[in-house]
């Protein structure tokens, strides 16, 4: 098992979570993360660097030196940025259907119903501004909801309603005619 194996696996020990929490919190795959624990992959940057913030560690020590849980007590010396001190969870949880850690700047979002994974899943599929617009188009929904309430008449088909508004148009058109010849 490499240095960078075994650091994955110490840091997940340290903050109480799951492989399957952390590979959320890092917005990658389940079996991916699974690889990169078990040394049979190596991480992209992008990767390491939220994982050495997720341990309050430099990439430096993250990559050279073999950690314990007690080495992670002692924040690094030297801080490049500003870091995430413990991963905590602040407030959320199964009941609510999101959780939010303490030095992280959004909340992650947790399903336990299938359709709302489904959904979730097809969102993070989506372009970034599919994304937006999809974003744009729910906050509007949810302004705006008597747009979205049926009708308290009898349901007319689409085709009715055409025929009703061509018809209109035709009267219409006929009385601009009319209109214009008398003048």
């Amino acid at each position: 098992m490499t240095v960078l194996a075994q650091n994955l696996r110490t840091i997940r020990q340290n903050l109480s979570c799951t492989q399957m929490a952390i590979s959320q919190v890092l917005d990658i795959g389940f079996r991916t993360y699974v690889r990169y624990e078990a040394g049979e992959r190596d991480a992209p940057v992008a990767v390491l660097v939220k994982l050495a913030r997720l341990g309050n560690i430099s990439l430096d020590r993250l990559l050279t030196t073999p950690l314990t849980l007690a080495d992670l007590k002692i924040p690094d010396v030297e801080e490049a940025s500003p870091a995430p001190k413990k991963m905590e969870v602040i407030s959320g949880g199964l009941e609510e259907g999101r959780v939010m850690f303490k030095g992280l700047r959004h909340d992650h979002l947790i399903s336990t119903n299938r359709n709302e994974r489904n959904l979730l899943s097809w969102y993070r599929e989506l372009n970034r501004p599919s994304r937006d617009k999809c974003l744009l188009d729910a906050e509007w929904i949810l302004h705006n909801p008597q747009a979205f309430r049926p009708s308290k008449g009898p349901h007319i088909s689409r085709k009715t309603q055409k025929t009703k508004n061509a018809q209109i148009l035709k009267t219409m058109a006929k009385s601009i005619k009319k209109i214009t010849l008398r003048n």
